[in-house]
């Protein structure tokens, strides 16, 4: 059976130009292939109820992704799940700090100082 590699080179052409017995060649180029489709990336897991992926969050709030991964790690935002590559947060309590956040227009990292009583509050 012959499959293409991302080259597009298959393996009766690469049998060809190497001298080497097809079946071979097809082996290895097979082999080749199931480890690339191991490698690929799995599709991103559902959002948990009530969540929202920060990369999502940023886009709809028009918020740069930095800042709201910062909130989520100074506990402003709770996050739900954390995958491999996907983290999870609580959309409600976002859309809270970001009320928060829009209310005060100052510029820098200090604009959204939050203690610990007010953020029992906001959240």
């Amino acid at each position: 059976m012959v499959r293409r590699l991302n080259t597009t080179v298959d393996s009766v052409k690469l049998a060809q130009r190497t001298g080497y017995p097809l079946p071979l060649v097809d082996e290895l180029v097979n082999a080749i292939y199931e480890e690339q489709m191991a490698n690929k990336r799995q599709p991103r897991t559902p959002a948990p109820e009530g969540g929202i992926h920060l990369s999502a969050a940023s886009k709809r709030y028009h918020i740069n992704h930095g800042t709201i991964s910062r909130w989520a790690r100074k506990g402003l935002v709770p996050v739900l799940l954390v995958t491999k590559n996907e983290t999870y947060i609580d959309e409600e309590a976002l859309d809270k700090v970001i009320r928060q956040y829009r209310q005060n227009p100052g510029q820098g990292k200090r604009t959204l100082e939050i203690s610990q009583p007010l953020r029992g509050k906001i959240l």
